[in-house]
């Protein structure tokens, strides 16, 4: 990675992050008189699937707000109760995408009064939303939605962010995106170990844990389920997708026959897909690219496999936890929220191939064990994930915030 690199993401990190507590500063000082609410959301970030658009943004419509309005590079499916607002292609080629729905968000701030503006990812998503939040009088939210690595160490392991372009931790960045974090009315993390993260730097009132959301599906039994090891996400680094197909050539010397899916695309497509075939496992892994029936294909898997680097609660593993299919993931960010090692599923030392192998061996030469977990990861996911779960938590924490900061708390 080149000197450049490294210090035009240092200089930008410092910049958007110094700029936004400035805002936050400025905007809590000037005092704000008392504001009718509107029943609307603002949201901005980016949506990298439509699965991952569906659980995040229908229990937003579900939340009791009349309009969810959705600042992002293109429209997305269309939902009732949603409003797309997109910045022209020239407005982001002059401004990056980034800055271009900063502005947006800005102007169509002014334009639809929003109740609370909501970002994903610190930087840019949720900095956007804070500093369109403190200059329009309103409060905002941070959707923490891959865990602490976007901050620690300035997100330098955020391999998939401007931090990952560091090179080096940054105890500077880290420092000024926890000033950050600490200025946003709600922080919404996805469990656990992200809350306890933010405790221990003094973030404790503002946080909520709010998983993704999942919906029930039919169940089909595991002895008819045809495809052995599943993975769902995006083909990147963060993901080490590489350690899945690892794992398949490890299994298939026990299991000769083993069947795996790749579902997803990404920068990695081509590099994994030539990695399997000098792996010789061409026969064994079907890579399927970019779908519009996941869902499907998860109820037709027998074991899920998540080996990355880090994960917030990953909506991917709790869809396939709903659906029957048996988690066999690293034990990293709040996986182990849902993942109850040795009831549910199992919880592997991360980067450890021989103990994911072990682990998934133990389960398909036992049917009847395979199919208790089965039943039980569905049921851990309906209890935490169901839509109607996650939609009442998401009302009350933000009607909340609305209440307490329009001025029409009485209390």
């Amino acid at each position: 990675m080149s000197i450049i690199r490294k210090t035009a993401a240092y200089i930008l990190l410092i910049s958007i992050y110094g700029f936004t507590y400035l805002i936050a500063l400025l905007g809590s000082i000037i005092p704000h008189r008392s504001w009718m609410p509107t029943g609307r959301i603002m949201v901005t970030g980016t949506f990298h699937n439509p699965n991952w658009y569906l659980s995040h943004v229908i229990p937003l419509t579900r939340s009791g707000f009349r309009e969810v309005i959705l600042v992002v590079d293109e429209p997305q499916l269309p939902l009732e109760k949603v409003r797309f607002v997109c910045p022209p292609k020239w407005v982001s080629r002059l401004l990056s995408r980034a800055g271009a729905k900063t502005i947006w968000m800005t102007i169509a701030g002014f334009r639809y009064q929003p109740d609370i503006y909501m970002g994903y990812h610190l930087a840019p998503g949720a900095c956007s939303a804070l500093v369109a939040g403190k200059l329009w009088g309103r409060p905002s939210c941070y959707q923490m939605t891959s865990g602490p690595v976007g901050i620690i160490g300035g997100g330098v392991d955020a391999i998939d962010s401007v931090g990952g372009l560091l090179g080096h931790p940054s105890k500077l960045i880290e420092a000024m995106a926890i000033k950050v974090a600490s200025k946003f009315e709600l922080v919404v993390v996805r469990g656990k170990r992200a809350r306890g993260f933010l405790a221990a730097h003094d973030i404790k009132d503002t946080v909520a844990i709010i998983t993704g959301s999942v919906n029930a599906c039919p169940q089909i039994p595991q002895i008819d389920r045809v495809i052995h090891l599943v993975f769902v996400g995006r083909l990147s680094l963060i993901k080490q997708v590489h350690q899945f197909i690892e794992i398949i050539g490890a299994v298939r010397h026990i299991m000769p026959n083993v069947r795996a899916a790749i579902v997803g695309d990404g920068p990695l497509m081509t590099d994994l897909q030539t990695y399997a075939e000098k792996l010789g496992l061409t026969n064994n892994i079907e890579f399927l690219g970019k779908r519009k029936d996941v869902e499907s294909i998860i109820a037709c898997s027998k074991i899920f496999v998540l080996t990355s680097k880090s994960e917030g609660l990953s909506i991917a593993m709790a869809e396939a936890m709903v659906a029957g299919a048996v988690p066999v993931v690293a034990d990293v960010g709040d996986l182990s929220d849902l993942v109850i090692d040795g009831v549910n599923g199992f919880l592997v030392e991360p980067n450890c191939i021989d103990e994911y192998t072990t682990k998934i061996m133990f389960l398909l030469q036992d049917p009847s064990l395979l199919e208790k977990y089965s039943l039980r990861a569905v049921e851990t996911a309906r209890t935490h994930c169901d839509i109607a779960v996650v939609s009442k938590k998401w009302q009350q924490n933000l009607q909340n915030v609305v209440l307490q900061t329009s001025g029409l708390n009485t209390e």
